[in-house]
C-alpha cells in the first residue's frame, strides 16, 4: 500500500511511499537483530553489534534515490535491508561466510558494503569513513552529478576528528553531502553530552552547513525530513545535516552489558517511547493500514523466513587458511614502453611537474588537491606550476588540513577507481592523516577485494633542501620539516611506497603509480628538487647516474617494485650499498672516491620502491658483493632501513662475508636548524666513505 507524504516546503513532492513494504523492512531489521543476538548467545559466532532503535533508517533511505551514494555505520542494518533487499548478506557476514557479498567474510558483521549499491564500506573506527565521503562528495560535484552521498554516524562518531574532517570538507566546498548524526544519546557507555558543546544544529550552521532536529523514532517524520534535506542538498544549496534523535533498545554491543551504566528508569523508559518499530506499527493500526493481529502475524512470517534463509547460509563454505594474504597490495603489471619523447637535462622539480600536467591531460577528472597547490607558483615548492598555468582548473588549493586532503583524493578515486592526487606540504604533517591513510590501504584486504583504493599521495620529504646533502651546505629545515618518513608508510599494510633518486625515475614511477588500485605514497627529498647528478670530490660527474638527469618528453612508466643497479668502477663488485633518494647520490660519492683511490668497482643499489621492494635485485648484488651497507636519511629508530638491513641478514645469511652495517640518521627528532648540528645528524658521503673503508678491510 503507498502513500503520498509531502514535505512542508510545497515544491517537494515525494513518490508514492509503500509504507506496508517499510513496515517490513523495518521489522525485519529488528527479527534478525534479536536472532542474531540470540545466535550470538548460543555461541554460534563470537560477536555482533545491534541496529534495535535505528530502524527509522529504512525510511531515510527511501527517501533518497536510487543512485545516491551511502556512507553507513554498523548500526545501518535497516538502511542495508532498504537499498539492497538482501537478508542473507548480514546473515553470511555473521556467520563469516565466503559468500559474504560485504567482506566474503573476512570482516565483523554489520559493517556494511557493496559497490553495486553504492555502499561505502563501513569501518570498525567510528566515523573512519566520514572523509572518504567528502571525497566521493567533490567527485559527484566534479562531474555535475545529481547524486548525493549520505554519510551516518553516532553521536559518538560527531566528535571525531574524522567528521570534523568531512565537516570542513563539505562546508568549504559546498559539497552534495548530507550528514546524518543517528543520535542514541549512547557511545558505548557515555552519554552523548560528552559529545559535543552546546547545539550540533547551531554548530552546523554556524559553519555554514542546513541543519535541522528530526524524531528519529518516527520513520514517517524521518522519511519527510530527508525528502526536506536530500533536496536542498540535490539542487545545489550545500549541505545538510540531520540531527535524528533515536533511542537505543540494546546494549553497545554483544560484550556490554547496559544496566551496568543506564539507570533501569532511563531504559524502561526508552523501550516505551523511542522504539520506532512499535511506534509505526501502532501509527499503521490507528490509521487502519494495518490490523492488531497482523503485527504479530508479519513478525512471524519474517522469523520464517529468515530461520529458512539461515539454515541455508550456515551450509556454505567458511573461508580457509589458505586465503589470508588475498588482497593485501595491488601492483599494476608493467607494460614495457620506451621513452620516445625528446630527452632534456631536466631537476626532478620538472619531471614532476610534467608527470601531473601528463596525467592531467589523459584523465578529464584527475586533479591535484592540497594546501597552496592552486598558487600561482604551484605550491611552496613549484610542483603544480605547470599545472597551474595551463590547467589550473586541476590544481585545487585546500583547507590546512591533511585529513580532509586525503580524504577528498582517496574518496574520489572509491568514485571511479581512478588515483586523484594528494600532496602533503612536508611529511611531517601527514600524521593528522594517518587513520585516513591507513584505512585507504585496509579496504582492500578488509573487504576482500570488492572496494579499491586508488590514490597518490605525494610529499616532500628527508632534510632541507636544494641538493645532495655533501654539495648543498644545510638545509635549515628544521623541526617539523626533515623527516624522512619512509618507516610511516612502509610499516601500513597495503601501500605501496616510493622513493626516486633521480628525474628520470620520478616522472616514469609517478606516472606509473597512477595506475595502482592500492594507495601509493610518493617521497620526493627536498634537496633532490633541484640537484645535479652527484659528483666525487674532484668535481666529476659520477657517469653511473648522469643519464637520469636526460628526462624525455611526453609519457613513460617504470616498473613499480624494481630497482636499479649501479656500477661504479670496473670488476667484480666488492661491495653492495643499498640506498634510496639522496642517500644515492651520497653513496655514489663515496664509492667514486673509493674506487679512484684504490680500484675495483663497488655497486650502489637504488631500491626506487620500497614496498614492495625488490627481493631478487637485492639477492644478486649481496650475492656477488658478499658485503652490505644499508644508508637510509631515517632517524636510528625502528626504520624502514633497519627492516632491510635485518631482511639482509635473514634471507642472504649464507653470501655474507661479514656482518651487513647500517648508516642512518641519528635516534633524535630530525632535525636541529643550525648547520653544525644538521650537517652532523644526517649520514653524507664521507660518513658513508668511512664505513665503506672498515667493510672492506674485513
Amino acid at each position: 500500500m503507498t502513500v503520498n507524504i509531502r514535505t512542508k516546503e510545497e515544491h517537494v513532492t515525494a513518490e508514492p511511499l509503500d509504507i506496508l513494504a517499510l513496515y517490513r523492512t523495518m521489522v525485519t531489521a529488528r527479527v534478525m537483530n534479536d536472532l542474531l543476538k540470540t545466535r550470538k548467545t548460543q555461541g554460534r559466532f563470537p560477536f555482533y553489534i545491534g541496529c534495535a532503535g535505528h530502524e527509522t533508517m529504512a525510511a531515510v533511505v527511501a527517501a533518497l534515490q536510487p543512485g545516491d551514494w551511502l556512507s553507513l555505520y554498523y548500526r545501518d542494518l535497516a538502511a542495508w535491508l532498504q537499498r539492497t533487499g538482501d537478508v542473507y548478506g548480514p546473515l553470511r557476514e555473521a556467520y563469516s561466510r565466503t559468500t559474504g557479498p560485504m567482506a566474503a567474510g573476512r570482516n565483523m558483521p554489520s559493517h556494511y558494503s557493496s559497490q553495486e549499491h553504492r555502499i561505502l564500506p563501513t569501518l570498525s573506527e567510528v566515523g573512519a569513513l566520514a572523509p572518504f565521503a567528502g571525497g566521493v562528495g567533490f567527485s559527484l560535484q566534479w562531474h555535475r552529478s545529481q547524486q548525493i552521498v549520505a554519510f551516518t554516524t553516532g553521536d559518538g562518531g560527531a566528535a571525531t576528528n574524522d567528521f570534523n574532517a568531512l565537516f570542513r570538507q563539505t562546508s568549504v566546498h559546498q559539497l552534495p553531502v548530507l550528514i546524518i548524526v543517528e543520535d542514541n544519546g549512547w557511545a558505548i557507555t557515555t552519554s552523548s553530552t560528552h559529545q559535543w558543546g552546546g547545539s550540533l544544529i547551531e554548530m552546523a550552521k554556524g559553519g555554514g552547513i542546513y541543519a535541522e532536529e528530526v524524531d528519529g523514532t518516527n520513520p514517517l517524520t524521518a522519511y519527510e525530513a530527508t525528502l526536506k534535506l536530500a533536496e536542498h542538498v540535490r539542487s545545489g544549496k550545500g549541505p545538510a545535516l540531520m540531527h535524528l534523535r533515536l533511542g537505543l533498545l540494546d546494549p553497545h554491543s554483544s560484550s556490554t552489558d547496559m544496566r551496568a551504566y543506564r539507570l533501569k528508569e532511563e531504559i524502561e523508559a526508552t523501550a516505551a517511547t523511542k522504539d520506532p518499530v512499535k511506534n509505526f506499527s501502532r501509527w499503521l493500526v490507528e490509521h487502519e493500514y494495518l490490523k492488531e493481529d497482523e503485527i504479530e502475524r508479519i513478525r512471524k512470517e519474517i522469523k520464517g523466513q529468515l530461520e529458512r534463509a539461515e539454515a541455508e547460509v550456515i551450509k556454505e563454505p567458511e573461508p580457509g587458511p589458505e586465503r589470508v594474504l588475498d588482497y593485501v597490495l595491488e601492483v599494476p603489471e608493467w607494460q614495457e614502453n620506451t621513452p620516445r619523447g625528446t630527452k632534456r637535462q631536466l631537476p626532478m622539480l620538472g619531471a614532476i611537474n610534467e608527470a601531473l600536467l601528463e596525467l592531467a591531460r589523459r584523465d578529464d577528472g584527475f586533479f591535484v588537491y592540497g594546501q597552496d597547490v592552486g598558487s600561482p607558483k604551484g605550491g611552496v615548492f613549484g610542483a603544480t606550476a605547470s599545472l597551474v598555468t595551463e590547467m589550473p582548473e586541476r590544481a585545487i588549493s585546500s583547507p590546512l588540513n591533511e585529513q580532509v586532503i586525503v580524504g577528498i583524493a582517496a574518496g574520489a578515486g572509491m568514485v571511479d577507481g581512478k588515483a586523484r592526487c594528494a600532496e602533503i606540504q612536508f611529511v611531517d604533517y601527514h600524521q593528522s592523516a594517518t587513520q585516513t591513510i591507513r584505512m585507504a590501504a585496509r579496504m582492500l584486504y578488509q573487504n576482500y577485494g570488492t572496494w579499491r583504493v586508488p590514490l597518490l599521495l605525494r610529499t616532500k620529504s628527508g632534510s632541507g633542501g636544494g641538493g645532495p646533502i655533501s654539495s648543498g651546505g644545510a638545509g635549515g629545515g628544521a623541526f617539523g620539516h626533515s623527516n624522512a618518513g619512509e618507516q610511516w608508510f612502509t610499516s601500513v599494510p597495503g601501500m605501496i611506497t616510493i622513493c626516486p633518486s633521480t628525474p628520470f625515475d620520478a616522472k616514469g614511477l609517478l606516472l606509473e603509480a597512477a595506475r595502482a588500485q592500492s594507495p601509493v605514497a610518493f617521497l620526493e627529498r627536498g634537496r633532490l628538487y633541484r640537484s645535479e647528478p652527484p659528483k666525487d670530490s674532484q668535481g666529476k660527474v659520477v657517469q653511473a647516474m648522469a643519464e637520469y638527469w636526460h628526462v624525455p618528453e611526453g609519457y613513460y612508466t617504470l616498473p613499480i617494485g624494481k630497482a636499479r643497479r649501479l656500477r661504479i668502477g670496473e670488476g667484480p663488485s666488492q661491495l653492495a650499498i643499498l640506498a634510496w633518494g639522496t642517500m644515492v647520490l651520497e653513496g655514489c660519492t663515496a664509492a667514486a672516491d673509493v674506487i679512484n683511490r684504490q680500484g675495483g668497482a663497488i655497486e650502489v643499489v637504488d631500491l626506487r620502491t620500497l614496498v614492495p621492494f625488490d627481493e631478487e635485485t637485492i639477492k644478486a648484488a649481496v650475492r656477488e658483493a658478499n658485503r652490505v651497507l644499508v644508508v637510509t636519511e631515517e632517524d636510528d629508530l625502528t626504520s624502514f632501513g633497519r627492516h632491510l638491513h635485518s631482511w639482509v641478514v635473514q634471507n642472504c645469511f649464507y653470501d655474507l662475508d661479514s656482518t651487513p652495517e647500517l648508516i642512518s640518521a641519528l635516534p633524535a627528532p630530525p632535525a636541529p636548524y643550525n648547520g653544525p648540528e644538521e650537517t652532523a645528524f644526517f649520514p653524507t658521503a664521507y660518513t658513508i666513505e668511512a664505513k665503506i673503508a672498515n667493510l672492506l678491510q674485513e
